[in-house]
């Protein structure tokens, strides 16, 4: 199948707000076309936070499972926020992060990637499902090689597990198509941190199937990293873990 050579262009976070760019945005995602982001748009989506609270000491943020496709992408979203956080956090602190200089060019991809990720989910949510939550990371060393790897690899293998055990609790195909686009390019994160750990061994895909982790599970994961305090209502009564799964 040809591949669409259709594509927008995204400059601001502003945009990704205006209805006709949602329309178009949900489109292209299924015929595989191309969104192109300008640097403006990761500019102005930089989390410049400096939170020194605990995790789950601030105000509470409900996801209400009743809402289904509304209450995953919600939970995708929360995952997203971090991720994108954390990231940025770290192409800030390159000079004293310890990171080669080939390192440091995966690193900006990622981050990017994340950045595009939250915006994206932002898009799909809306105003009205939205909501800004504040990372903070205790133990995590921004000046130390060791510990970003570490907390990189955890939070990349959180996220596929997270959007493996969530994509049975979807409705829509369209939800569906943008979570599973999304996961994908988690994992190639996750193959390519565990390369950098373990450079040409079999971490970069250590079994054949990955993690599928239910939501209470991911939720218990990232509450540690979590200013405000993550909680449930209404959620799934069951959960399917899937093969060779440790959810």
């Amino acid at each position: 199948m040809a591949r669409s050579t259709e594509s927008m262009t995204v400059s601001s976070t502003a945009q990704f707000w205006e209805k006709s760019t949602r329309r178009d945005f949900m489109r292209l995602m299924g015929i595989g076309g191309a969104v192109v982001m300008l640097p403006t748009l990761f500019t102005s989506c930089s989390d410049s936070s400096n939170d020194t609270t605990g995790p789950g000491t601030g105000a509470t943020v409900t996801i209400d499972f009743s809402k289904g496709d509304v209450a995953v992408l919600q939970f995708a979203y929360a995952l997203e926020q971090l991720e994108a956080d954390f990231y940025t956090r770290v192409v800030a602190g390159f000079s004293g992060s310890g990171l080669s200089s080939s390192e440091q060019t995966i690193f900006t991809d990622i981050k990017n990637h994340e950045v595009i990720h939250r915006e994206a989910l932002k898009t799909v949510l809306g105003t009205s499902n939205g909501f800004t939550l504040t990372p903070t990371y205790p133990g995590v060393s921004f000046t130390s090689r060791t510990s970003i790897l570490a907390t990189s690899s955890a939070f990349e293998e959180l996220g596929v597990a997270a959007y493996n055990g969530a994509a049975q609790y979807l409705s829509d195909a369209n939800n569906l198509l943008v979570a599973g686009k999304i996961v994908s390019v988690e994992a190639r994160h996750a193959s390519a941190i565990a390369d950098l750990i373990s450079p040409k061994s079999s971490a970069f895909a250590p079994s054949s199937f990955d993690n599928a982790y239910s939501p209470a599970k991911v939720a218990g994961a990232a509450q540690g990293f979590i200013t405000d305090k993550l909680a449930f209502a209404n959620p799934p009564a069951a959960f399917v873990q899937g093969p060779n799964n440790n959810g």
